[in-house]
């Protein structure tokens, strides 16, 4: 997610081991969605049913399975709201208004009832038979949607559906249980595995609809999508623009007409070149109700109609950058933000740098990061705890801390660190870490390693120093 500070220094004045995981072919033996949906517009609800054949690729013995219900935590006195209390004048123009993910049903494959609970972080268990690693068990649930008239990922607002994390979708399964972290405020809380998608939705056959797995017509979107980690739709009056770029087809929908396809282009061809290919064949950019700049999902990407041209253009670069940080190779949003929004943030600031033609330099970008986090810390930080990266989202203070510290202070970071080991091992180690975890979900020690493939330093209390506060920064070219 592309979280907006365009005057960053003002902002704050006014309101002060190497194993990589072996996927094999594309969407070879995952976990498989199938859903079919259908989208009310005037009622703004979706009725859907979903199976989903599970693969037990844990360690353990499995007697249940657990769902984040992500749709849920837009209801009436939900214990943890997905929208930070700073921004509700933002989010709900129109007032406070609610949602809900209701499940009416969970059975077997064969139709036999399964028992299921639903805890207050909006997490759904469902019991099932002993399953042992390596064997498959398929789940069905039937749910209602109700949409919230709201700008965020999930929600309708003027006209436009954006179906974000909208189905429940399994946990991560960590330290040998499921990871039930609820749908905190601060970040993108989500924490998924690559998985195939089959997913059938019917829509108004007035609108038009985007997908992670392609376009919808006439009122019905049929959408295949493999390994990815989410799928998101996009349902609206929107007119559209495609282009085709290294095989990918893109296409910009938007209401007003505009076209920033070109942007589109020149971002999806530098990374291709810089970190390793794109792997899917299309990729959604859709001009949406948002009230940040923009949000990543696996081939599609909000950006927030709020949007000046300038940031526009800034948050086409960031959010298609996150198709290789984040959607293709995956992290723990929760517990470890910067090592994709860090990382990020630094691919836009190098989108630029290769791509001279928008007139923004690299060093400009780093010099007013820089000056921006050392004004931050003189006005807000008490102690080194609080420029800590290694925290829980739901642990920062509020969204300012956040932002400084997974955005500004994880872009910091990853320019030190490309000026440490000089550009040719930097970009190297870059390329080794998007091939080696693609389609996984990576961590701080296996980013060090994939640096430390191409350099003779040990990287890791070099990296640990920033990540956990103690680091001092110093000036940068």
């Amino acid at each position: 997610m592309k979280r907006l500070f365009v005057c960053i220094i003002a902002a704050i004045v006014i309101t002060l081991p190497l194993v990589g995981c072996d996927k094999g072919e594309l969407g070879d033996g995952l976990t498989e969605y199938t859903i079919a949906a259908v989208l009310d517009g005037e009622n703004r609800t979706v009725s859907a049913t979903m199976s989903v054949d599970y693969v037990n690729d844990t360690e353990c013995d499995l007697t249940e399975l657990a769902f984040h219900l992500y749709g849920n935590a837009y209801r009436e006195g939900a214990a943890v709201s997905p929208i930070s209390a700073t921004d509700i004048s933002v989010a709900y123009p129109n007032g406070l208004s609610y949602g809900h993910l209701t499940v009416s049903s969970v059975t077997d494959a064969g139709g036999t009832a399964l028992s299921f609970v639903v805890d207050e972080n909006d997490v759904l268990t469902v019991a099932i038979s002993t399953l042992e690693p390596t064997k498959r068990t398929t789940v069905v649930i039937k749910f209602e949607l109700a949409l919230a008239e709201v700008r965020h990922r999930l929600g309708y607002y003027d006209g436009k559906f954006n179906l974000g994390n909208w189905y429940p979708v399994l946990c991560q399964f960590e330290g040998g249980e499921w990871d039930k972290h609820p749908y905190y405020a601060s970040g993108d809380p989500f924490d998924s595995a690559v998985a195939n998608y089959n997913v059938r939705l019917e829509y108004p056959a007035d609108l038009v609809a985007a997908s992670t797995g392609g376009e919808g017509a006439g009122g019905v979107l049929e959408a295949c999508a493999r390994s990815v980690r989410d799928f998101a739709i996009c349902v609206g009056s929107f007119k559209t623009k495609s282009v085709t770029e290294d095989g990918v087809k893109i296409t910009w929908y938007s209401e007003s007409g505009d076209d920033y396809t070109q942007v589109a282009k020149d971002a999806l061809s530098t990374y291709n070149e810089l970190f390793g290919e794109y792997p899917y064949s299309t990729l959604a950019v859709v001009k949406t109700a948002f009230l940040n700049g923009g949000m990543e999902y696996p081939g599609l990407v909000y950006v927030s109609d709020a949007l000046n041209d300038e940031m526009t253009k800034e948050v086409v670069a960031h959010e298609i950058a996150h198709q290789w940080w984040y959607a293709v190779v995956g992290n723990d949003q929760v517990d470890e933000a910067w090592l994709d929004e860090g990382l990020t943030e630094y691919a836009t600031t190098i989108f630029y740098e290769k791509n001279e033609s928008y007139g923004i330099k690299k060093s400009d970008r780093i010099a007013d990061s820089l000056t921006a986090y050392m004004l931050y810390c003189e006005l807000y930080v008490g102690n080194r705890s609080q420029t800590a990266m290694d925290k829980c989202v739901g642990d920062y203070a509020n969204n300012l801390e956040y932002t400084y510290m997974t955005y500004v202070k994880g872009q910091l970071l990853f320019d030190c660190l490309r000026t440490l080991i000089g550009d040719e091992a930097f970009f190297d180690g870059l390329r080794y870490y998007y091939d080696t975890y693609k389609f996984c979900v990576a961590t701080k020690a296996d980013l060090i390693g994939a640096f430390e493939q191409f350099t003779a330093y040990n990287l890791t209390s070099y990296v640990d120093s920033w990540v956990n506060g103690t680091a001092l920064l110093y000036s940068v070219n």
